[in-house]
């Protein structure tokens, strides 16, 4: 991960500006400026957009890079394939990311051909779940209650509980469901 002072030093040096000169659009001090692109002192946010300002770009375009939650994006496209994998072959189960081991999140996509049903679920006690209908109707069975869905509808549960997935129409159900991992 990149520090704020690296990130300043290199588009400071991009844009041909010395310490000097930086000091004197921004009113910084240049010790202050050579403190913080050293690493010695990080600076207030006010002295960054000081700099961002005389560097001719934004707050966040100056930050871009040093926030590691911004690593952590991931833009799956249609492209890239998704893990599918097939309980029956009335049930289709596809993993929307990419290395789920790692993520807070696991999503996937659920499609039940008509008048079919996943297996029985029951996860471990922190796991939490989050279904929701893309389209179609379905039938949420949890802890022996019936909760039907129909499309734009959704439900959230304590995924330790009993659940099965059912499809009762002839038509074909798509689902997301979103389980968080066991603490």
């Amino acid at each position: 991960m990149i520090q704020i002072g690296e990130r300043i030093r290199n588009v400071r040096r991009e844009k041909d500006i010395t310490l000097i000169e930086l000091a004197r659009l921004t009113g910084v001090a240049q010790a202050t400026l050579s403190r913080i692109e050293t690493g010695d002192m990080i600076g207030t946010v006010e002295c960054h957009q000081k700099v961002a300002n005389a560097l001719g770009m934004s707050l966040s375009e100056l930050y871009e890079g040093i926030d590691e939650r911004t690593s952590k994006t991931h833009h799956a496209k249609k492209t890239d394939g998704h893990l599918t994998s097939a309980q029956t072959e009335r049930v289709k189960i596809e993993l929307r990311t990419s290395k789920a081991l790692k993520k807070k999140l696991l999503p996937l996509v659920i499609t039940l051909k008509g008048n079919a049903e996943t297996e029985e679920e029951r996860a471990e006690k922190s796991v939490e779940k989050f279904i929701y209908v893309i389209d179609g109707d379905i039938i949420v069975h949890l802890n022996k209650q019936d909760h039907p869905l129909k499309q734009d509808e959704s439900i959230y549960f304590d995924g330790s509980l009993p659940h099965i997935i059912i499809n009762k129409s002839s038509k074909t159900a798509k689902i997301i469901s979103i389980a968080s991992p066991p603490a």
